[in-house]
């Protein structure tokens, strides 16, 4: 299966969209924020503004109101994290599960034995052997592995000589690598979007704090809504950290060993040619 590179433009373009959504989903989490807020302070304002009407006896218990609220029960880390992500953390959960298939997917194709698998070796060397050139390109042209894509571009070219051969499998070769790298480049994009989205989020958070503490005008802020907007801040910030950095190692891992099946299938189909030309000029053995 062939895959062909993306420009440069194509991949900014895809970035910037990535980027355009994390932000209207910012605008509409600050929006929900703002208007909870707003519907919070103005049933808080009734309740301030009634004074009671006696004080108890110091000495007696209080006793509880019936419109008070219970205390509220101690979330989990989990639930704590999920709350404090909202869209944004949603939207890295859905970026996660997309690098993970592709992690996994670029770990099955891009193997040195799918490269240069060793039974296709052994066919074109018996090939060869026995001097059946059109069996060797045959074998060839039913395979598309990296190996078999020079071999064929090589055998095709031998008529007009050694040269023009080894230019033609080198510029095959270039092309093979070229369309590898596209694949892994959304690799890279994650790793450079992880950490923007992360400050995406830190602004959100600090926003959403220092708002709280601007509306408390001539009273104490709330410091539960003041420690869920660093929360948000600080879980985001993590969470487009983690999935940078995984990206990033595997690009690198991948694109290294991009460069070890090009040098190795390079050799193997220098071999080979080589090996071709030397029984194509070999005076032919006498039937017996």
């Amino acid at each position: 299966m062939s895959w062909s590179p993306l420009s440069p433009d194509v991949r900014v373009r895809r970035a910037w969209i990535c980027l355009a959504l994390v932000v209207v989903g910012l605008v509409s989490l600050q929006t929900t924020r703002v208007a909870r807020a707003q519907d919070a302070k103005k049933d808080e304002a009734p309740a301030k503004a009634e004074a009671p009407a006696a004080k108890a006896d110091t000495a007696a218990p209080a006793a509880p109101s019936e419109g008070a609220e219970p205390p509220k029960a101690k979330r989990t880390y989990l639930q704590w994290a999920i709350d404090a992500s909202g869209p944004i953390g949603l939207f890295l959960l859905v970026l996660s599960v997309y690098f993970t298939a592709m992690v996994i997917r670029l770990f099955m194709e891009l193997r040195m034995s799918e490269a240069v698998p060793q039974p296709l070796v052994d066919k074109i060397e018996n090939a060869i052997k026995e001097r059946k050139f059109q069996d060797a390109y045959d074998a060839c042209k039913d395979n598309e592995s990296f190996l078999a894509r020079l071999m064929r571009t090589g055998i095709a070219n031998l008529p007009n000589g050694r040269g023009e051969a080894k230019e033609a499998m080198a510029a095959m070769a270039e092309e093979i690598v070229t369309a590898m790298e596209a694949r892994i480049s959304y690799l890279a994009i994650i790793g450079t979007l992880g950490p923007m989205i992360g400050l995406v989020g830190t602004i959100s958070g600090m926003i959403a704090s220092f708002q709280e503490i601007a509306n408390a005008v001539g009273a104490q802020p709330r410091p539960d809504k003041v420690a869920e907007g660093i929360s948000t801040a600080l879980f985001i910030t993590l969470e487009g950290v983690s999935l940078s950095v995984p990206a990033i190692f595997f690009y690198a891992l991948f694109r290294n060993r991009i460069a070890l099946m090009n040098l190795d299938a390079n050799r193997v189909a220098d071999r080979l040619i080589s090996a071709l030309l030397v029984a194509a000029k070999a005076p032919a053995k006498p039937a017996a």
